[in-house]
């Protein structure tokens, strides 16, 4: 949702029928038949998470005698992240306009302790996508604009975790002969480095209706992503557990991983109640249920790496208002949003996702530095229920407990008009 820091002020309840910045060719294209002239709008946001984990008797594969999991509960696992936009619209005539924008609409980033008991789940977890977006709109009457863009995404990846090679030492030879060369559950750890990346190719397009000079609607279209994650495994096995490469597993090799980002849909309205307040509301729908499993295809005889995800679809809900000075020198405002997690429940809560469904609230302030000139700066905390985890690893290890979470989230935008 990062896309503009003024709607950030009113937790992006007006993204959709926004005309004041660069975002809508974002948010809705459609809308950029309000501008005149050219615009400019570049922003950039401070995401600082907080994911603390609190364990809750995980233990090894039962089959295996289910001890206890060793190890600390991870730290504070996410990461500071900062996210930049960069948006420009130019009117081409009284009815077309032209926008492009640079972003980042999706991505992760954390990393747990080395010795943590879900280390054979996730250390470190990074993904990056770059977003380029140029769109057209076009006006068809006065009051009705429809508007279409093209996107090029580009995503990178970074996953890390432990190998617990006991487990996979007792399938291979048995007890006795891995007792004997000290390979035993959770006393002779490997790790794995995944790392790749895709480009991929999408599309968004909206309408925008304005029936008076103080209400405004607006629909939109983001589409799906399809990305095809080409990389590379990298495995370190101690050298007392090498005999287990022996069958062109646990060895260097390349990768796969289809990965499809999910379409979402974006309703909203704006009205100005008068000179001094105005009121906003959207509804966001996330198809997420697009992400059922996250599967990594190795090029040697390595099985393929596979994570349950089960996610649904999603709604988030916002609403906002905004304070107009006598001067309009000033702008304040406040919002408010309900974000539903596409987590299930704890069986399918990965500790690379911890995710939870969010609570959004935000204020942010504009000031027109010169008329043409406007800065903004918004912030928001998001609210987030204690999150239960019960996640089964690749050796049947089972990370139990739950995660405190919040998120704070700043940011500072500059809009220039020639």
């Amino acid at each position: 949702m990062e896309q503009s820091v003024k709607e950030l002020g009113q937790a992006f309840s007006g993204a959709p029928t926004n005309t004041d910045d660069g975002s809508m060719v974002f948010f809705n294209p459609a809308a950029m038949s309000q501008v005149r002239g050219r615009l400019v709008s570049t922003a950039g946001y401070v995401i600082a998470p907080s994911a603390v984990f609190h364990n809750d008797a995980s233990h090894l594969n039962p089959f295996l005698g289910g001890a206890p999991l060793k190890g600390g509960n991870g730290g504070d696992s996410p990461n500071l992240a900062f996210v930049p936009n960069v948006y420009y619209v130019q009117e081409l005539t009284n009815r077309v306009a032209f926008g492009f924008g640079f972003n980042t609409p999706f991505g992760t980033r954390n990393s747990y302790d080395a010795d943590w008991k879900g280390r054979y789940q996730a250390l470190d977890s990074e993904i990056l996508t770059l977003n380029f977006n140029p769109s057209l709109s076009f006006k068809v009457t006065e009051k009705f604009s429809l508007g279409a863009g093209f996107n090029v995404q580009y995503l990178q990846s970074r996953l890390t975790n432990a190998i617990d090679l006991g487990p996979a030492c007792f399938l291979t030879l048995g007890p006795t002969p891995c007792a004997r060369q000290g390979i035993l559950p959770q006393s002779a750890d490997g790790h794995v480095s995944l790392k790749g990346d895709s480009v991929g190719f999408g599309y968004n397009f909206g309408a925008f209706y304005a029936p008076n000079q103080d209400t405004r609607f607006g629909v939109s279209y983001r589409s799906r992503i399809a990305h095809d994650v080409n990389g590379h495994a990298n495995f370190s096995v101690p050298d007392r557990a090498i005999g287990l490469t022996q069958g062109n597993i646990l060895v260097d090799t390349s990768t796969s991983t289809p990965v499809t980002l999910p379409d979402s849909v974006l309703f909203g309205l704006s009205h100005r109640l008068n000179p001094r307040w105005a009121v906003s509301a959207d509804a966001l729908w996330t198809h997420w249920s697009l992400i059922q499993e996250l599967r990594i295809n190795f090029a040697s005889a390595q099985s393929d790496d596979v994570q349950n995800l089960k996610w649904n679809d999603t709604w988030r809900y916002a609403f906002g208002v905004n304070y107009f000075s006598e001067s309009n020198k000033w702008t304040v405002r406040m919002g408010f949003a309900y974000d539903q997690t596409p987590v299930p429940n704890a069986r399918y809560r990965s500790p690379r996702i911890p995710d939870a469904s969010r609570y959004w609230l935000t204020a942010g302030l504009t000031y027109a530095v010169m008329k043409n000139v406007n800065i903004h700066a918004a912030y928001g905390h998001l609210f987030m229920n204690d999150a239960g985890i019960n996640h089964r690893g690749a050796t049947a290890d089972v990370l139990a407990g739950q995660y405190s979470e919040q998120i704070n989230i700043g940011g500072l935008q500059m809009d220039w008009r020639f």
